[in-house]
């Protein structure tokens, strides 16, 4: 915003008045962002009212060259102290091979939800990351949930190509691991739900989907196990 300046006249030692000569000044201020850093930029010229352009000119010149001093000293000791912080220690995990917590069962399905997704495509993408949503640990939850946060963010900032990538990736990648033969982690949960409730493991197996216990199926052991978990989920966890 460019003012021009009032001036109150001057008496001189013989008593004699005289006005000095008027000046225009203008501020120029912006906020930026550099990196992670917000800097205001802010920067007042003062001119005579009959100032040449080469003069305005200058004036523009010396104001750079000032704030290109600054800023160099600036990100110099900014370095500086970001380098004697010491670095951020990761986030630890509490007992890592327990069952994943119920909290972390909750926040995976908000994330679920904030991307959109199916329960066919959150199942396609741990598989992807090798992890078995039903059996999962704390460590393998904290990890999981990590990788969801990063496509969450990817997501937010490329909206349009991540949504039809992701979606035909997880169909087809779902359909592959439901037929794979089920792993020992499923096979290991059901043994210890079945012996829970008093059940025949093989016995249920070959009851419900004609098969052996060899030929389940990881789509299958996920349904017997989401059956089974319900009822004592909160004994199961502990």
């Amino acid at each position: 915003m460019a003012s021009p300046r009032k001036t109150e006249p001057i008496r001189s030692s013989t008593g004699s008045e005289h006005r000095p000569e008027s000046t225009v000044s203008r501020t120029y201020r912006a906020a930026i962002r550099i990196g992670e850093d917000y800097v205001t930029l802010e920067e007042t010229i003062v001119l005579p009212l009959d100032a040449t352009d080469e003069e305005v000119q200058k004036a523009v010149e010396l104001g750079w060259r000032i704030y290109q001093a600054q800023r160099s000293a600036i990100e110099a000791q900014t370095a500086s102290i970001r380098e004697a912080q010491p670095a951020p220690q990761p986030p630890t995990v509490r007992d890592p091979d327990a069952p994943a917590s119920e909290r972390q069962r909750h926040y995976i399905a908000a994330l679920q939800e904030d991307l959109s997704w199916t329960n066919e495509q959150l199942a396609a993408f741990a598989q992807d990351h090798h992890v078995d949503l039903v059996t999962m640990t704390k460590g393998q939850a904290s990890a999981f949930i990590d990788s969801l946060k990063k496509l969450a963010e990817e997501r937010q900032a490329y909206p349009g190509a991540q949504r039809n990538v992701t979606s035909e990736e997880g169909a087809g990648a779902t359909r592959i691991a439901d037929s794979a033969p089920a792993s020992d982690k499923q096979l290991d949960a059901l043994r210890r739900l079945a012996h829970q409730h008093g059940l025949d493991l093989d016995a249920e197996v070959q009851q419900r989907f004609s098969i052996t216990l060899t030929e389940l199926t990881s789509g299958q052991a996920s349904a017997l196990l989401r059956e089974w978990q319900r009822p004592s989920r909160r004994a199961v966890g502990e």
